[in-house]
């Protein structure tokens, strides 16, 4: 702050007891543009250091209370003083005295009698010589700090590799400082590191210009991963700068994980499938070998998901990845000495929906024989918390240069194969033919028409009626869904309702098939003042949704109909699906007054033990077992015993499919309660069901072309 005050002139501090010597201390100093401050012992030169913070002290040897050598010593016991230029003047000549006074801290010494005319040039050269030093000081403090600042580690490395100085930066624990029998960088790192340590080096010496790499390192436990850059240094020196990157590698690979594999079954996913295809096909092309894509779809997985959770399809999905990952071995995939073992062979498009590359085939019976093997692997049971499912695969083959030329259409080729395998019956093989871009375009058409079928008021209900076997009076109607086509015409439900199961709207058609049911069944109640029971069938994927029920006994009490009004026709299938879920449901539904049927009894392959736990009114004997009555002595005894334990169990039964008379007879003479079939009456549209059942209270003859 003094200093300050006086424009910045530096302050000499001279302690002595001679005043005489003080006076002409100050004068000679004074003179030479220094200011002076003055004490006359020991102890005043503390209190005036403390106080003033001189920037060169003059001190006497010999004072009372306190000699310069102490005082000396105690100033630079202070953090401020231990830099402070001290003059020790002394009248001995000593050399004892000398080292004494440097012992104490002195930076120099001047002899009495003091020669004035060179005193101000000594000061200035000790205070120059001061203020070289702290200039040092605060730029090794500086770069000491900026060093220990950095995260990285710094090597200066000879010609011949020979380490001559090592810096670990503040982030270096992995990288361990060169002991003394790693001097060169050959001893202290690993062969291939260290020959890539050497080319950047040599290019260093030869270019001038920096170099660049990458480089790894394992120890016991993990490996660790490092950027290096090469600079010229001095003469035949290069400095090496290396920094850790393993968690920015790490992070790297984590993002490299999301964007190219699937998370669940941590195979590859459609985008690094799609490169590895390209690869594949560019090198087919060029050595004139084939390629065939395998596209595997899991037949009814929706089912799992929706009867035991999507958890458990989740298990379900790994192990399959696992069994179609062993399938595809590397010599299905390799049969070329030339060719890479470690290229991409199966990834995962999404839901349950696999691909698989074949590469380097000779023939198409190689891709034969391994979709073959991937079809039956894939039928052995899966378990899984007590669990056991069998779950079968579509597959379609499609094979390069033949059946497309490009990714996509090899691709697209394959999918359309694989509906091929499904419309065959699912659990099969099909290979693309050019028929198939026919038939897959008029189904996407088709299923694309079945979208808007709604909207477009082109699906209806037709109704065929349910009459009491003994008495022959009408009971009820099953509704059935019709759709009329603009251009194609009627549509037969065996074509469009597995088609709406597969594309998801089964569901959708379901609540509109159960709004119009009842919805009719209120008109015939208020225009004939009679409840007429209408049965309406029930998809596993409409049964199965979360709120099921609430929707059902909605449409029910919306429509301002009873409850008991409506009966639902559920597959055998369905209710043998985790029996727990479907009792609860069954229960909710049979409370509030809704009749309930299986259909298609028989057809399953389902304990019937479980019947008696089932809230049930109705069993329905399948058409299969009663179109040949007559001829079929097992399908005769199959109906008697389903109509023996039905009324055991206190159930109606309905015997579907009736067209001959000789099958009611049979019927009737094993008391089958209910029938309906072309010899009652083929499905109708409401209004001719109303003019040939309802409008009467008599039984009428059979509708003519029934």
């Amino acid at each position: 702050m003094e200093r300050a005050q006086h424009g910045g002139d530096d302050l000499i501090l001279v302690v002595d007891d001679d005043p005489t010597l003080r006076m002409l201390a100050r004068a000679t100093l004074e003179k030479a543009g220094f200011r002076v401050e003055e004490a006359e012992d020991g102890e005043q030169a503390l209190r005036k250091f403390i106080r003033h913070h001189p920037a060169v002290i003059m001190m006497d040897v010999e004072m009372p209370k306190l000699n310069g050598y102490e005082a000396c010593k105690r100033i630079r016991e202070d953090a401020v003083g231990a830099h402070v230029p001290v003059l020790m003047v002394t009248g001995l000549e000593d050399i004892e005295s000398v080292n004494r006074a440097y012992s104490a801290g002195a930076t120099d010494f001047l002899s009495k009698p003091i020669n004035w005319s060179l005193i101000s040039h000594r000061v200035r050269y000790v205070l120059r010589a001061s203020r070289t030093y702290q200039e040092l000081r605060t730029s090794e403090a500086k770069n000491n700090a900026l060093l220990n600042a950095m995260p990285d580690t710094l090597f200066v490395i000879r010609r011949n590799g020979d380490i001559v100085n090592f810096l670990a930066g503040n982030e270096a624990a992995t990288l361990p400082e060169p002991r003394g029998d790693q001097l060169n960088i050959r001893q202290y790192l690993p062969q291939a590191v260290a020959e890539k340590w050497f080319d950047s080096v040599t290019r260093v010496m030869r270019d001038g210009k920096a170099q660049q790499c990458e480089f790894s390192l394992t120890n016991e436990t993990q490996q660790y991963h490092y950027e290096l850059q090469m600079v010229p240094y001095l003469n035949d020196l290069t400095l090496a700068i290396v920094r850790e990157i393993t968690d920015r590698k790490r992070s790297e690979e984590e993002v490299h994980r999301l964007a190219y594999f699937d998370t669940l079954t941590g195979l590859p996913n459609r985008q690094l499938f799609h490169e590895q295809l390209s690869k594949a096909i560019k090198r087919a092309e060029k050595s004139g070998t084939k390629v065939a894509a395998l596209y595997v779809d899991l037949d009814n997985f929706k089912r799992i998901n929706d009867t035991l959770g999507h958890s458990f399809g989740d298990v379900v999905l790994k192990t399959i990845a696992n069994r179609l990952d062993s399938c595809i071995r590397a010599d299905d995939c390799v049969t070329r000495a030339d060719s890479n073992n470690d290229e991409i062979r199966l990834a995962r498009l999404g839901g349950d929906e696999f691909v698989a590359i074949l590469q380097d085939l000779e023939s198409e019976e190689d891709a034969v024989l391994v979709a073959d093997r991937i079809r039956q692997e894939l039928t052995k049971p899966v378990e899984h918390l007590g669990h056991e499912f069998v779950v079968t695969s579509s597959i379609g083959v499609s094979l390069y240069p033949h059946d497309g030329a490009d990714i996509d259409t090899l691709l697209k080729n394959a999918d359309v194969a694989m509906y091929q395998a499904k419309s065959a019956g699912r659990n099969s093989v099909r290979f693309y033919s050019g028929t198939m871009s026919l038939r897959s375009l008029e189904r996407l058409e088709l299923e694309n028409g079945l979208r808007y079928a709604i909207q477009r008021n082109e699906l209806s209900l037709h109704y065929q009626p349910k009459i009491h076997l003994e008495t022959g009076e009408f009971f009820g109607v099953e509704a059935l869904l019709r759709w009329e086509h603009p251009e194609r015409g009627d549509i037969p439900p065996s074509q469009f309702i597995p088609l709406a199961e597969e594309c998801g709207l089964i569901s959708t058609l379901g609540e509109w098939v159960l709004d119009q049911a009842c919805r009719q069944a209120k008109k015939w109640q208020d225009r004939y003042q009679r409840n007429i029971n209408i049965a309406v069938n029930v998809s596993s994927q409409q049964f199965f949704n979360a709120d099921f029920a609430d929707i059902v006994l909605k449409k029910v009490f919306d429509a301002g109909i009873s409850p008991s009004s409506l009966q639902l026709e559920l597959t055998e299938s369905i209710l043998m699906n985790d029996v727990i879920e479907t009792i609860a449901i069954l229960n909710k539904l049979k409370k509030a007054g809704t009749s309930l049927a299986m259909d298609d009894v028989g057809t399953g392959y389902s304990s019937l033990s479980y019947l008696n736990r089932l809230p049930l009114d109705t069993l329905k004997i399948d058409r299969t077992f009663v179109m040949d009555l007559e001829t079929n002595r097992e399908n005769a005894a199959i109906c008697a015993a389903i109509i023996a334990m039905a009324h055991n169990l206190d159930l109606l039964v309905v015997a579907e499919g009736v067209e001959t008379e000789a099958q009611k007879a049979y019927l009737l003479s094993h008391h089958c309660d209910q029938i309906q079939g072309y010899l009652i009456s083929k499905p109708l549209p409401a209004e001719q069901l109303e003019n040939a059942f309802l409008a009467t209270a008599e039984m009428p003859s059979p509708v003519p072309g029934a």
